[in-house]
């Protein structure tokens, strides 16, 4: 029973709930344009334990914008890429991954032990007094005006209110703020969700599987391992081994149905499968979990003043490592447009953050679904290069050049901008200037624009970075590379319009929400 009465909060700007990685990421968002930020986490502290183990250049970039990619970057490692492999090890595809920074500043793929991420990100926000960190605090009902969304939570037993001109589900795959968003009820409680409305919420994307989560630390040098995800298609049984920093270790496991929990978990069991490759001798197991890897999408993704991002919004299955990177770009997306509509921006730009995320979220989620399928069902060098190769809906950035893929890099959903543009919704590259900064920490937060000498005088808003090519040799080849005089990149590093012609950047800033 909760300890004492109720007592009121002060007015927040934004109230985020689930502080993972990706409601820690958007509390040092908005910590960074100073707005006052409540933060419920129901656990006690930060899982201890590895969950997400990959993330890509993109993140890394967005970490860089909240000023902790240089402290990341010391705990991660740079991955080397993965083999689809037969049962028999047998090579069927190599995906080796580029050792070389690439053109958005970072190395495409990475590696990392998610407690380390976790500390990091919750450090960030201690750099700000106007962040409210509070842990073992579980929302139990929520409501909103037109100017505000009133929370009640438990607060480590008290019971305690706070309002929020705006509320951000962070809470995971079993997100009580999804179920407030996806109801008409005035007011939700968390008493009142039923396991019809969970399966409701979502879109179901077509996959569902059980495995079994094994990490492990090694007990003594094991380079033989090599340094290589193993994904092996193997329609018995498909299976994953992860290389993870220092002595982590990580394999997954497809479990049949006749397989209980209990038995999956056991020691008999687990070392049945990692034996002759690795004994007890050799690795301390340290988390045993039994998973259910979906392909799911939220059919609402905000109800006024209220909205969802990361596991809330989409689960994926694990086989492109991209589970937590989507949420690190929805929040990356909706940090800016919060920021613009608290200073008195217009609230409508908030309508392009499910249009613009919903279909990049689900090109990634159906990707990694259909690399699942491979792992079961393809036994042959042959049938797997052919079905990589094969064309795929909405994959068009996905391809493979002797049998060896690329990641795709799938267009942003309709939103702000012209459509018709064929670069906006792209990722903006990031060259490094000649001073030695990359171009978005000359940027900062605001929107930035990249032109030709002859035409940066014309340009002046204070939202609004500008930087000429003059004596920055690599900005003058980006815009070569994008045909452009100019390009207007938002705040969260996608392209908003290119430019070809000098005399109609007016015209194109005038897109820019103010």
């Amino acid at each position: 029973s909760l300890k004492g009465l109720s007592v009121t909060k002060s007015m927040y700007d934004v109230a985020i709930v689930g502080c993972g990685p990706s409601g820690a990421t958007l509390a040092n968002f908005l910590g960074l344009h100073g707005f006052r930020v409540l933060v419920l986490e129901r656990a006690a502290s930060a899982y201890p334990l590895p969950r997400a183990v990959h993330l890509d250049d993109e993140v890394m970039r967005v970490f860089q914008s909240i000023g902790l990619a240089d402290a990341i970057n010391d705990k991660v490692r740079v991955n080397a890429g993965m083999h689809f492999v037969d049962k028999d090890q047998n090579m069927l595809v190599d995906w080796s991954r580029p050792q070389s920074i690439g053109p958005y500043g970072w190395y495409p793929s990475y590696r990392f032990h998610q407690p380390d991420i976790e500390a990091i990100l919750h450090k960030g926000m201690t750099r700000f007094s106007s962040i409210d960190m509070r842990w073992c605090a579980t929302v139990t009902s929520i409501s909103q005006t037109e100017s505000h969304v009133a929370i009640a939570y438990d607060d480590n037993g008290i019971l305690a209110n706070a309002t929020a001109r705006f509320l951000i589900g962070c809470d995971g795959a079993r997100s009580f703020v999804r179920h407030y968003v996806s109801t008409t009820k005035d007011a939700v409680s968390s008493d009142d969700i039923t396991a019809v409305d969970r399966d409701d919420e979502m879109h179901d994307l077509g996959f569902k599987e059980r495995w079994l989560v094994i990490d492990g630390l090694l007990k003594r040098p094991r380079p033989d391992l090599g340094d290589f995800t193993i994904q092996t298609c193997d329609p018995d049984r498909p299976s994953t081994y992860a290389r993870q920093p220092e002595n982590w270790r990580r394999w997954e496991i497809s479990l049949k149905d006749d397989e209980t929990d209990d038995e999956v978990r056991s020691d008999s069991f687990i070392w049945s499968f990692l034996s002759p490759r690795v004994t007890p001798d050799d690795l301390s197991i340290e988390r045993r979990a039994v998973y259910i890897f979906q392909s799911k999408l939220a059919r609402h993704w905000r109800r006024g003043r209220v909205m969802i991002a990361g596991d809330a919004a989409h689960l994926t299955p694990p086989f492109m490592g991209q589970g937590m990177c989507i949420g690190i770009r929805d929040v990356a997306n909706l940090a800016w447009k919060l920021a613009h509509t608290l200073r008195g921006g217009a609230f409508a730009v908030l309508d392009s953050y499910a249009s613009e995320r919903a279909p990049h979220a689900r090109a990634y989620i159906e990707m990694a679904t259909y690399l699942g399928n491979l792992l079961n069902s393809c036994k042959t060098a042959e049938g797997l290069r052919t079905a990589l190769t094969s064309p795929k809906p909405d994959q068009e950035d996905t391809k493979t050049t002797n049998a060896k893929m690329q990641s795709i890099a799938p267009r942003l959903g309709d939103g702000l901008g012209d459509v018709a543009d064929p670069l906006r919704g792209y990722r903006a590259p990031q060259p490094r200037l000649s001073d030695g900064r990359l171009l978005d920490d000359f940027i900062g937060l605001k929107w930035g624009i990249v032109t030709r000498a002859d035409s940066a005088a014309a340009i002046s808003r204070d939202d609004i970075c500008v930087i000429s090519d003059v004596n920055e040799p690599k900005l003058s080849a980006m815009l070569d590379d994008l045909g452009a005089s100019a390009v207007i990149i938002r705040p969260d590093r996608y392209i908003h319009a290119v430019i070809a012609d000098t005399e109609n950047i007016s015209e194109a800033m005038a897109t820019i929400p103010d």
